[in-house]
């Protein structure tokens, strides 16, 4: 699992065009397919794809797929898992990072209706046309060959292509859409916890995943599940790396990251905490009382 954008900045099929902390305007460009690989969106993005196709299964196993001359927004927030398929050319796209501070500047500055808030799409798409198409070859061509950087220039080109996609979209449907990021989105937290409880994710992600502040949802979850959010995490992962080792032969390193520990040396220790030995020897356990019997 990677934190975008966070995690991109060292990937070598990514480029930097502008850049303040998460804030940012990125170019992707793979030769080969990337497939199965798990994100959380911790800034809202748009993304141009120019060459290939993305596909995006969410956790509520939606499958979006965008493209060449496709452009999909998606808000922060979101956990899902991306393939990135080239085809004659290599897969490349250029993308928009952005958090709420440019969509409220966006919105006081526009000349939008009063905002609806009523529920509208979770992603928006739109075709690439040439006024767009224009302005993403303009970032490569001139800022990003010609290494013309600069934090005063990234909130202003964000602006410009939210000012762009707004002209496409039919009357108030982006303004909507845009208002309604900036405001908290209640999920079902028992069904969101049973599905993602072995992503490796904080607290703080949960909470803002379920659209809840940490104490709220601290509180709701003490009562949905009556205990809390550590123990309950705790023994869920835990369970389905014995119910993993009970099935199949796995690395120890696999079957810590399958149940949601990056951490290799804390979840043995907490594995060893559970069942009185380290993963490879209850896994030795096992194989010896198969041979036994």
């Amino acid at each position: 699992m990677i934190l975008i954008p966070q995690r991109l900045f060292d990937s070598p099929a990514v480029k930097t065009i502008f850049r303040d902390g998460n804030v940012c305007i990125l170019t992707k460009e793979l030769a080969q397919p990337l497939e199965n690989r798990e994100g959380y969106v911790s800034n809202h993005v748009v993304s141009i794809v120019l060459e290939g196709e993305q596909r995006i299964r969410t956790y509520e196993d939606q499958v979006i797929k965008v493209k060449k001359n496709e452009i999909l927004f998606l808000p922060r927030g979101l956990y899902y898992v991306s393939d990135l398929l080239p085809d004659e050319k290599p897969f490349k796209s250029v993308l928009f990072y952005f958090d709420d501070l440019i969509i409220q500047e966006f919105l006081s500055n526009s000349r939008v209706g009063e905002v609806s808030r009523k529920k509208v799409p979770d992603h928006l798409k739109f075709g690439l046309v040439p006024n767009i198409r224009l302005f993403a070859e303009s970032l490569l061509d001139i800022y990003q060959q010609q290494g013309i950087g600069g934090k005063q220039f990234l909130s202003l080109k964000i602006l410009e292509l939210l000012y762009l996609l707004n002209a496409q979209a039919k009357e108030q449907e982006f303004a909507n859409f845009l208002f309604r990021l900036t405001l908290p989105q209640k999920r079902n937290i028992k069904a969101f916890m049973e599905h993602n409880y072995d992503k490796p994710l904080k607290m703080e992600d949960y909470a803002y995943l379920t659209g809840r502040s940490l104490s709220t949802f601290r509180r709701d979850f003490k009562h949905y599940f009556n205990t809390t959010p550590q123990k309950w995490i705790k023994e869920k992962r835990l369970d389905k790396a014995v119910d993993l080792i009970n099935d199949k032969e796995m690395r120890v390193t696999d079957l810590a990251y399958e149940v949601g520990y990056e951490n290799i040396s804390y979840f043995i220790k907490e594995f060893r905490g559970k069942t009185g030995q380290s993963p490879k020897q209850y896994m030795l356990s096992k194989q010896r009382n198969i041979l036994d019997n």
